[in-house]
């Protein structure tokens, strides 16, 4: 049983980038459990099919189609097409991302321009474009997807945790530009969240698992990071915009990464 109503967000239209597929398609799924009707973009047309298909299994109405959302062009028309299909775009989280975990020496130029693009330029183009074609004149809710490494340093993520810094900063600047014109603009920041690519292509590369390393002591679900997606983009957050929030069991406030045993209870020896 979820903790929302299942029509809070009836009658709304919500965009995931990269909803085919790892948390953007988890996102979707709470969101259109909620009630919201559903346009997913993603560059594989397989992946596309085969999520439409779960929405479909599932009663959620849903809209797809390619798109890489680094050309400008491919953006708009698909955003155009959201609202030829729906008539409205209420929702806009921003998740799709590229990543490879590599130590920085060994990025090449081109490697880091792509994730930069992605997951930045991106963000800002179809933040851009939902803005323009729709928002502007009607409001609405816009969450990034982040990282919860961006204020720090860390190995195997210097391209990302590059552009995450810029998406967190967009969604700041965005969200007080926007703010007098009805828009909310937050952001996310996931932790370990178990069987992503994300979190597989980080263990491979570092040959360890990374399942339960943070203070909590278990991997998140991408219903986690939906859920909060839904908090943020419902009534009960009205108040609330340009913020990130870490959602990773604490790992990001973990700063000497050490596991402390609760106390046991004191014994009373004088018995």
């Amino acid at each position: 049983m979820g903790a929302f109503r299942s029509d809070l967000l009836a009658g709304q239209v919500a965009f995931v980038t990269g909803g085919a597929t790892g948390i953007g398609n988890g996102i979707a799924h709470v969101l259109g459990r909620h009630g919201a009707r559903i346009a997913i973009a993603s560059r594989k047309v397989e992946n596309l099919e085969r999520a439409a298909a779960e929405f479909d299994a599932a009663g959620i109405e849903c809209f797809y189609d390619t798109c890489d959302i680094r050309e400008p062009e491919e953006v708009e028309r698909v955003v155009a097409g959201v609202l030829e299909r729906f008539g409205s775009l209420d929702i806009l989280v921003n998740n799709a991302a590229g990543n490879f975990p590599a130590p920085m020496r060994k990025i090449s130029y081109n490697g880091f321009r792509a994730v930069v693009g992605i997951d930045l330029l991106g963000t800002y183009n179809v933040s851009k474009a939902v803005f323009e074609a729709w928002m502007k004149d009607h409001g609405g809710n816009v969450v990034n997807i982040s990282a919860p490494f961006e204020g720090m340093g860390v190995s195997l993520q210097s391209h990302v945790a590059a552009a995450k810094a810029g998406v967190d900063s967009l969604t700041r600047t965005c969200a007080v530009e926007w703010g007098p014109l009805g828009i909310r603009v937050n952001a996310i920041a996931p932790g370990e969240i178990a069987q992503t690519e994300g979190v597989a292509r980080f263990e491979e590369a570092v040959g360890t698992r990374a399942e339960g390393s943070n203070p909590l002591g278990f991997a998140g679900a991408t219903d986690d990071i939906g859920n909060v997606v839904l908090f943020l983009v419902s009534e009960a957050s009205r108040f609330v915009s340009g913020q990130v929030f870490c959602v990773d069991g604490a790992s990001g406030v973990d700063a000497f990464k050490l596991r402390v045993e609760p106390p046991t209870e004191p014994t009373d020896e004088s018995s």
